[in-house]
């Protein structure tokens, strides 16, 4: 794995010189460990807490449960890796993976297709 002081470095010192450009890509693992964490650090501060309709976020059937986080961010991952080479397509399957996830029968969400 290549550091930012790194990528730096070999940026400028162009060891290939200006046959191949050196690209910095993120790693999809690293943005997917962020998004779980996200979601865990926002269940335990907000999940026992009542939104104006009456239900909170965490615990319980149709809630943020840990098994919901890991699958969230399982598909989250996947959307980014499938749709690497165009972000407009990445997008729209990443609002997919929501709108997939939180749809129901009494309130279905297929308007992405």
């Amino acid at each position: 794995m290549v550091t930012q002081r790194h990528f730096r470095l070999l940026q400028k010192k162009k060891p290939y010189r200006d046959s191949v450009p050196i690209e910095k890509l993120e790693f999809v693992g690293h943005v997917q460990k962020r998004m779980g964490s996200r979601l865990r650090k926002l269940k335990a501060l907000r999940g026992k807490e009542a939104f104006r309709w009456g239900k909170t976020i965490g615990g319980g059937k149709g809630r943020l449960t840990d098994a919901i986080i890991s699958k969230l961010t399982t598909f989250y991952g996947n959307a980014i890796r499938a749709n690497s080479h165009n972000v407009n397509e990445m997008r729209q399957a990443v609002w997919a993976v929501w709108a997939h996830t939180s749809s129901t029968d009494d309130e279905p969400k297929h308007f992405l297709k």
